[in-house]
């Protein structure tokens, strides 16, 4: 018998599992298929954005994530070095998490990173990340979670896409008739080579082997101390170190010549080799990986939508590849949502393409940018570390350089400053657009912006405030009756908010906001709309 679900979610990677969550979080049945018989055990991305974190605030698992890394009172700190046994370079070193938790500053003037979200970037291994999400997905009974099982083929009509999957214990298959299929199957997706859907960009910058490892007197073994990430900039140790708690597990991405082969690479002769001593080493995995800067040239095809690495490959240099696909599943799930229901225009899901793809180009490109100003500098060798007046003038030039890099580590304008400008179900209030800086985001409660946080007491963000569907945020008192009746005869999910807090209300800058599902911006004016169906026609794709 074939069996009937409305959203069928294919691999369960960080992406797959978010978007699981987020549909279990609306209460919307969804199965969750993964190929592979466990979670991936191998950390590989290590930075959770604060943008992504805001999303796992809503389903209250971000306690869980802020613990599962480095202990939150740890600082935050970046090193450029020749190598662990030679000479600093440049150093960053960015406030706690939990300096973040005690800072509530309520003037709308935001002088600090710190001010901009409730969240930096929290340091945890993608497995550990993947593991608290699963949890998360078990607890839900709208979601039916399948490992060991993989689609084969599917085929879509105008109603649906039948899906054919074959348990990879037994090889029998399963029909599965979906509403809408969404790929979120990786760098190689059977979804995307089936729709024959094309990559653009720039392929192949550079290869690394990935060395996860436990190395308990690791930090005894150099003179830098606690760190979040170290460069090796020597050409021979070229690549980067991941602590992955409070100094005894590790990964090193070293990075390969053109010809060398990654199975070939001794990994605790590397690991001692920049270390420049000997320790105890367990090697726990080894992966090779590939770094890339492709987007998808579409992102839909008819009922089937791709997400995450599905539809773009990065290059991890600035932390944005899973982060961008996390934004990518919140954007489409709110979208997917209203079609089920019914609420959403005919338009609304062809607009997943149109502000999402844009971004796919933006985030990609910044972090190739990140790893050609890395790579560049990973080029020197022995004169890095060399005793000469001549070699000090080398690198105080190249420490002046290394400024430029601290956006790697620090990049909340592109994590938070990104822009659906032109998106067909935004409505644009005139204003400019503000200049898009990767290093600084500035708050802005502009239409297609981020709606942006502020606290409006202790522990609570006006993020608290936004519901799963639209909310309407008033600073002033108003009667918001019609517009509220003009939402329900469509089924249109309307939550109107009052707001006095007069910082929130000058953050935001005009008497009434609305915030989409996504916690985006999709309207603001001092006056309510005079036509509340056209109005709600078009933020809704009709």
């Amino acid at each position: 018998m074939t069996k009937e679900i409305p959203i069928l979610i294919c691999g369960a990677g960080s992406v797959g599992l978010s978007l699981a969550a987020e549909m279990g979080w609306r209460n919307i049945e969804s199965m969750l298929i993964e190929s592979g018989e466990s979670l991936n055990p191998h950390p590989r991305a290590n930075a959770v954005a604060n943008r992504t974190m805001e999303y796992y605030r809503r389903w209250g698992v971000d306690n869980a994530l802020t613990e599962a890394g480095i202990p939150p009172d740890h600082p935050a700190d970046y090193y450029w070095v020749s190598s662990l046994h030679g000479r600093k370079l440049h150093h960053v070193s960015l406030p706690p998490f939990k300096k973040i938790k005690e800072i509530h500053e309520n003037d709308a003037a935001v002088k600090e990173e710190h001010t901009w979200s409730p969240y930096l970037k929290t340091i945890a291994g993608q497995n550990e990340v993947e593991q608290i999400l699963l949890n998360y997905v078990q607890s839900k009974p709208s979601l039916e979670c399948a490992f060991n099982t993989k689609l084969l083929r599917f085929k879509q009509s105008k109603n649906g896409v039948t899906c054919e999957l074959q348990s990879q214990k037994t090889g029998d298959i399963e029909i599965v008739r979906c509403q809408y299929l969404v790929a979120c199957d990786g760098g190689r997706s059977t979804v995307r080579e089936q729709l024959g859907i094309g990559l653009s960009g720039r392929s192949d910058l550079a290869r690394f082997v990935s060395i996860y490892f436990s190395a308990p007197n690791f930090n005894s073994c150099h003179k830098f101390g606690q760190a979040n990430i170290f460069f090796p900039l020597h050409r021979d140790y070229a690549g980067f170190i991941l602590n992955w708690d409070s100094g005894k597990t590790f990964t090193y991405h070293l990075m390969l010549d053109d010809d060398q082969d990654w199975e070939g690479v001794d990994a605790r002769s590397a690991i001692e080799r920049v270390l420049g001593t000997s320790t105890h080493i367990d090697v726990i995995s080894i992966q090779p990986w590939t770094a890339h800067a492709l987007v998808a040239d579409q992102y839909q095809d008819g009922r089937v939508f791709l997400a995450g690495d599905a539809a773009h490959l990065f290059t991890p240099t600035g932390g944005f590849g899973m982060n961008t696909g996390v934004s990518d599943i919140i954007n489409l799930a709110w979208k997917l949502q209203a079609s089920l229901e019914g609420w959403g225009g005919t338009h609304l899901l062809q607009s997943y393409f149109a502000e999402r793809h844009a971004i796919g180009v933006r985030n990609t490109s910044e972090a190739a940018h990140c790893f050609d100003s890395l790579n560049e500098v990973m080029q020197f060798g022995d004169e890095l570390d060399e005793e000469s007046s001549k070699a000090e003038l080398f690198r105080q030039k190249l420490s002046e350089k290394l400024r430029d890099q601290e956006k790697l580590v620090s990049s909340s304008g592109t994590l938070l400053g990104y822009r659906y400008e032109g998106s067909p179900i935004v409505i644009p209030d005139g204003t400019k657009e503000p200049a898009d800086n990767p290093r600084m985001y500035q708050p802005i409660a502009r239409p297609g912006h981020r709606a942006p946080h502020i606290w409006l007491e202790e522990g609570v963000s006006i993020l608290d405030k936004f519901s799963t569907g639209f909310t309407l945020l008033t600073f002033k008192p108003c009667d918001t009756e019609v517009l509220e009746g003009a939402a329900k005869a469509i089924n249109f999910p309307l939550q109107v908010v009052s707001i006095e807090n007069k910082a929130a209300a000058t953050l935001y800058e005009n008497s009434f906001v609305l915030v989409r599902p996504d916690l985006m911006i999709a309207w603001r004016s001092n006056e309510l709309p005079q036509s509340p169906k056209e109005f709600l026609d078009r933020v809704r794709g009709a």
